[in-house]
């Protein structure tokens, strides 16, 4: 509706500057020594069109809030997503304790930081204890045989309640102590 108004107000004032000019082109320099403010036809012309500008509106953008998670699409790089969304890649690796931000994997769920949200860095570690960073393919069980610790003791240590759980590639573990049996003494001859 406004588009329409501010159009035939346009429209009026050019109607009105184009009959003033042709009323000012009849009138100028008549022979016969009629009032220059009377035109031909005995009509004084009306004054010229006061033109104003019109404000324009311009629409305002209103901020799309940011979701609250993101599931990596294949191909999707920490990077990617972060400047999608405008945040930066050490918050989201923050934020979702990834030690390796190019180590993510398609389907996992980030959660994503949210405008001025102050994130430190997580103590991936426990203080004075040794970590194994998950690879493809790794088990709980494999882990656990190849570091010589119970399943149970390494699922604790991390607090990891099922055991059978899929680990995704970069996560730390830590490793609980190990126990150390001695060797068993072999008989002398």
């Amino acid at each position: 509706e406004l588009i329409f108004g501010v159009l035939g107000l346009a429209i009026l004032a050019v109607v009105a500057v184009v009959l003033f000019m042709q009323a000012s082109d009849g009138s100028e320099g008549s022979a016969n020594g009629e009032d220059s403010t009377v035109n031909q036809v005995g009509v004084t012309p009306l004054p010229p069109p006061v033109v104003t500008a019109i404000p324009t509106l311009v629409p305002t953008r209103t901020p799309t809030p940011i979701p609250q998670t993101y599931t990596v699409q294949a191909g999707d790089t920490l990077r990617n997503i972060a400047e999608r969304f405008d945040v930066t890649v050490e918050d989201l690796a923050s934020k979702n304790g990834i030690p390796d931000p190019n180590n993510i994997f398609a389907g996992q769920k980030l959660e994503l930081p949210q405008p001025g949200e102050r994130l430190d860095t997580p103590e991936l570690e426990k203080s004075g204890a040794d970590v194994y960073i998950v690879q493809s393919g790794d088990t709980l069980y494999a882990i656990a045989q190849d570091l010589e610790v119970s399943v149970e003791s390494l699922a604790e240590a991390n607090d990891i309640t099922d055991p059978a759980q899929t680990l995704f590639v970069g996560r730390h573990l830590n490793i609980p102590e190990r126990q150390i049996t001695p060797p068993t003494a072999r008989p002398q001859a």
